[in-house]
């Protein structure tokens, strides 16, 4: 037998060395390069992967890099994340089809084999593009990082805010945001409505510098004008320190076309010792936290029977009065971190709501140093009254959305006027909502959606004083209201391309509720709503003049 061993080899193996085997002929390294076709606004894009050498058959994905969070905690550390696969043809190429491209910028890579077989491309930046209409109105995009529906209002989800210019609105580039539901009963429509807090203080619209805004759906309404027409009404009451601006948009949510919305600033503090040129004034009054030392001042309160804001206070016998700012204040982790509103400070403005309550109702209530006046400032609460009479809102009898404010040392302001979605006669319900000919605030009525019997308001109209208030006010006032007719004949002008696209999404027949009243068509809905306001406002004024 021949010896398998060379001399040489026995020798060194004699000697303790470490013989080589004669070197062999090494595959190539696998290589893999990635591209990304976008295949037009709304469309599915096309990536191709080009491996070599090709393993005929084999599988490969495609993944995306899952973008860190910093407004909220989804997503603490970055995965990659199939979002297609493929086989290799015989050429080592494969070709993906991304059926639901991300709308925020993501890194993106191919994968194919295992171990010492993987391939791995190297990575590719690729953003889908929105298909934008063009419908005459600024186009509002909001995006989520992975593409993930705005579905609850228990928590934000992180992404992107931007604006396509518009009439009254310039562009603004990609913006750090979160979003989350917005909306109580106005949550179970199908239309959503939304909060967003950018990561800081821009300027949307001209309407001022501000994190917090509101996309506001406008389902219920069919004429899509309602919320605008408050603002208007509420821009005439001067007394009313504030009123929300608002400005007609289209929404775009992950890509999607959502219909024709409502930009709106929602109603949150503003500290004027803290203000900044530019930034917006909503409600002027210091910001309270567990370092404030005057307790007397900083409040906004919601008359709200569902109880939803973090703490809430009966006032006397006429129902709950929620604390909206100061909040508790809630780290990213959503704990509370004891940093907010004080049990002090729920003490104070229970004690003092208590203490309005009960000189409204007492037997001096007319007194201008023992009753209302003392706690109520009455200016605000007349220019509040005749806003909230004209416009009939359904919770507007100190049921919900009925908001007041306290600043320092100072007396209870009504305002600012919110949720207009079912007022000016789109709802047949008891107290005769429809109808332009009768008081809905200012007598007792034996209605559902109240939390007394007799409520501020009607307390407030016992007083003839304050009728006499407010019949003065309204001959001031009157010229300006008379003029909402011409803005909503402008308003329905401009908003008409984005209503009609709203409408073939969206069934402009369907009713909401069962004392929702709907006239079949967008037009029929603004020329319903027109008529209402004209005939509300000369019933109005026939009764103060």
């Amino acid at each position: 037998m021949k010896s398998l061993f060379s001399a040489a080899a026995i020798l060194s193996l004699s000697l303790g060395l470490v013989v080589s085997p004669p070197s062999l002929p090494q595959a190539s390294a696998a290589t893999a390069t990635l591209a990304i076709a976008d295949g037009g606004p709304g469309t599915a894009a096309k990536a191709t992967a080009q491996f070599s050498p090709a393993v005929p058959g084999q599988a490969a994905k495609l993944q995306a890099k899952t973008i860190v969070t910093s407004m909220t905690t989804e997503v603490t550390s970055s995965t990659w994340k199939t979002v297609a696969t493929g086989t290799q043809d015989s050429n080592g190429k494969v070709n993906f089809t991304i059926a639901n491209p991300l709308e925020l910028k993501h890194q993106y890579r191919a994968v194919t084999g295992a171990g010492s077989t993987e391939a791995v491309s190297s990575t590719v930046k690729y953003v889908a593009k929105t298909p934008f209409r063009k419908l005459g109105l600024p186009a509002v995009s909001l995006n989520t990082n992975e593409g993930n529906s705005i579905n609850t209002r228990s928590r934000y989800f992180e992404g992107r805010f931007a604006i396509k210019a518009g009439p009254g609105c310039s562009a603004v580039s990609s913006q750090l945001a979160a979003a989350k539901g917005r909306g109580n009963s106005s949550w179970t429509f199908d239309k959503k409505s939304y909060t967003v807090k950018l990561d800081k203080k821009v300027d949307l619209c001209g309407l001022g510098a501000s994190k917090k805004w509101a996309l506001v759906a406008n389902h219920y309404d069919k004429s899509l004008l309602r919320n605008s027409l408050a603002g208007y009404i509420g821009s005439k009451m001067t007394k009313l320190a504030w009123t929300p601006k608002s400005k007609p948009v289209d929404l775009y949510v992950n890509g999607s076309y959502r219909g024709s919305y409502l930009l709106i600033e929602r109603i949150a503090v503003t500290d004027p010792a803290k203000k900044k040129p530019g930034e917006a004034v909503r409600v002027s009054v210091p910001e309270l936290d567990s370092s404030s030392t005057n307790n007397t001042g900083g409040y906004v309160l919601e008359w709200d029977f569902r109880k939803g804001a973090d703490h809430n206070v009966t006032v006397g016998k006429h129902g709950y009065v929620g604390i909206k700012e100061p909040e508790n204040d809630y780290g990213e982790a959503g704990k509370d971190t004891g940093k907010g509103i004080t049990p002090a400070q729920v003490k104070y403005i229970d004690g003092y709501l208590a203490a309005a309550d009960k000189a409204l109702f007492g037997k001096s209530f007319k007194s201008s140093t023992k009753g209302w006046r003392k706690y109520i400032d009455q200016r605000s609460a007349v220019d509040y009254y005749i806003a909230m009479e004209l416009m009939k809102p359904l919770d507007g009898n100190m049921f919900a959305s009925v908001y007041m404010y306290k600043k320092p040392n100072g007396k209870l302001y009504f305002g600012p006027l919110w949720d207009f979605d079912m007022s000016a006669g789109n709802a047949n319900k008891a107290g005769r909502l429809d109808n332009t000919n009768t008081w809905y605030l200012r007598d007792p009525l034996k209605i559902s959606s109240r939390q007394s019997a007799e409520t501020w308001f009607n307390r407030l109209n016992d007083d003839p004083e304050f009728r006499k208030a407010v019949s003065k006010r309204w001959t001031q006032v009157h010229a300006s209201l008379k003029k909402s007719d011409s803005f909503l004949a402008s308003q329905s002008k401009l908003i008409s391309k984005s209503a009609a696209a709203n409408f073939k999404k969206w069934n402009v027949k369907e009713k909401l509720r069962n004392y929702h009243i709907v006239k079949g068509t967008w037009s029929k809905e603004v020329s319903y709503l027109r008529s209402w306001v004209k005939s509300r406002i000369s019933w109005m004024n026939s009764q103060y003049r």
